[in-house]
């Protein structure tokens, strides 16, 4: 057979294999699929209506409720009168130091004189020591809204033997303090300060100075009536407070007071402490110390001076004279009795002649 013929059977057979192999490499690939189409979201529509704040029942509509403003927590009474909350012994012992001179106690000093302002009611036996405002004059004012302590007391006696009033006036706390000394009359006290010429602050009475169990139990129940000589007699802790706390220039003002001042009044109704204890037996430092003070927390501005106590009161009721409280000659707030009026300031008596080297002439 011809070769032309071959090629021309040939030629339809290879056309049908080179198709066959074409379409068998196109099925191998996929064709891509088509993304599908994110839905158009339906929009949103905002109502623009205007509220008429005056259409009838919007008025009834709750206020907004205001924040309330904190309460202050009140201060407690035993804030500023600690002794309420003290046992009988802490009121009437002492810490384990009454053995130690005050020249070592104080030697770090006082507060600025211009810290307290003292007044001392007769009426109501008690002492009150506020902030002192500081009004350019030498005794300044208290500033009655910043109260610090309230002290029951028991100021003098005139109707007992050797006994006379305690004088009213405004005087600066003198420079003697001793730590547990004994008087002339053979009784003895804790933390005594000297206000002027003859007259302290101290501790209720002891037979014998150091000697706790010498405790005189009626000059702790007596305390909120008049019943001294002439001092101002004191819990121990309040006697303690002063001794440490008032320095010599402070102010104290020693008035009459009056029946009708309510505010006073109910000071006192507050200021109760616990019955006395028949034949306590007391130990220096057993008691613990509860008050809500402590020796750090005493400012040293006014440097610790020693001068001798001065000489007794021998309960003639002569004595320096004072400056006039105020409701009585307001003429010159400035002018104080000069406290160093006395016979004979520096003379004491001789320590070689009494048995307790340690003993004053004072009146308790």
């Amino acid at each position: 057979m011809p070769l032309g013929r071959h090629l021309i059977k040939a030629l339809p057979l290879a056309g049908l294999v080179i198709a066959a192999l074409f379409v068998s490499g196109c099925a191998g690939e996929q064709p891509a699929q088509p993304a599908e189409a994110t839905p158009t979201p339906e929009p949103v529509i905002v109502s623009m209506e205007v509220l008429d704040l005056n259409i009838e029942g919007f008025g009834d509509m709750p206020a907004p409720t205001a924040t309330p403003e904190p309460t202050a927590t009140p201060i407690p009474f035993s804030y500023y009168a600690p002794t309420v909350n003290m046992t009988y012994e802490e009121l009437v012992g002492s810490l384990d130091d009454m053995n130690v001179k005050a020249k070592e106690l104080l030697k770090d000093g006082f507060p600025d004189p211009k810290t307290y302002y003292i007044i001392v009611d007769k009426q109501w036996q008690l002492v009150l020591v506020y902030k002192r405002i500081d009004d350019g004059t030498k005794l300044g004012k208290p500033d009655l809204t910043q109260p610090v302590r309230y002290m029951i007391c028991s100021t003098g006696n005139p109707k007992k033997e050797y006994g006379h009033e305690t004088t009213s006036g405004i005087w600066q706390i003198d420079v003697p303090k001793e730590r547990f000394y004994q008087f002339v009359n053979l009784e003895a006290a804790q933390y005594l300060t000297l206000i002027h010429s003859r007259t302290y602050f101290h501790s209720v009475l002891y037979d014998k100075a150091r000697d706790l169990r010498s405790l005189v139990q009626s000059s702790y129940d007596n305390l909120g009536t008049k019943a001294s000589h002439a001092c101002i007699r004191l819990t121990v802790p309040d006697a303690r407070w002063l001794w440490y706390n008032i320095g010599y220039g402070t102010t104290c003002e020693i008035r009459d007071g009056s029946a009708t001042d309510a505010e006073t009044g109910s000071i006192r109704a507050q200021l109760i402490l616990p019955k006395s204890i028949a034949n306590v037996k007391l130990k220096a430092g057993d008691v613990p110390w509860t008050d809500n003070w402590t020796l750090a927390d005493v400012l040293h501005q006014l440097k610790y001076k020693y001068e001798p106590a001065p000489l007794p009161d021998l309960g003639d009721g002569t004595d320096d004279i004072a400056t006039p409280t105020p409701d009585t000659v307001p003429t010159d707030p400035g002018t104080v009795t000069d406290p160093g009026t006395v016979t004979d300031p520096g003379t004491v008596t001789d320590p070689g002649t009494v048995t307790d080297p340690g003993s004053v002439w004072v009146d308790p």
